[in-house]
């Protein structure tokens, strides 16, 4: 069996209720690195259309079945635009994934801003935690300045998971 999903059903054993907080850009879904800021608005389409990590997908669809695991989708989108076709990409890709667990925080309409883009991750974690009574939660990312943000605010409240852990 693979590590990260031992891991994931070792911690869901430990706890009562647990919350997974799961990125997409560089997670579950292929990042592609644009030039320019404004070549990556041009290109709100590669959202919709940008190559699953299939072997990661996989993976959470498994974790999926555990009885007292949440798994929740939680994003950054610079645009409303980017939102919809990461709505799109989920359904199509992810679609065992709830709808109404998927969290994409927009810049456009102040879900972060540059200045707290650091932070807003951690807070959003805070607050489906407190609202669902989760007593555990765990974090996967790509964004280590992230999920060292999570552990330090959270402290012995998460695990947080690079990608790279769900590589054998």
């Amino acid at each position: 069996m693979n590590n990260f999903v031992q891991t994931i059903k070792e911690l869901c054993k430990k706890h009562e209720k647990v919350c997974m907080f799961v990125d997409m850009d560089g997670t579950i879904v292929e990042y592609t690195v644009f030039e320019s800021e404004e070549d990556f608005l041009k290109n709100a389409e590669i959202f919709e259309y940008a190559r699953p990590l299939t072997s990661v997908i996989e993976k959470l669809e498994e974790l999926e079945k555990i009885p007292n695991l949440t798994m929740y989708i939680l994003t950054l989108a610079k645009n409303t635009a980017i939102v919809g076709r990461k709505k799109v990409w989920l359904r199509k890709n992810a679609p065992f994934f709830d709808q109404d667990k998927i969290i994409i925080l927009d810049k456009e309409t102040g879900g972060y801003t540059h200045q707290n883009k650091i932070f807003v991750k951690t807070a959003q974690i805070s607050k489906v935690m407190k609202e669902t009574g989760c007593d555990f939660a765990i974090f996967l990312d790509d964004n280590q300045r992230l999920l060292r943000e999570a552990k330090r605010q959270l402290s012995d409240k998460i695990e947080t998971l690079h990608i790279s852990s769900t590589i054998d």
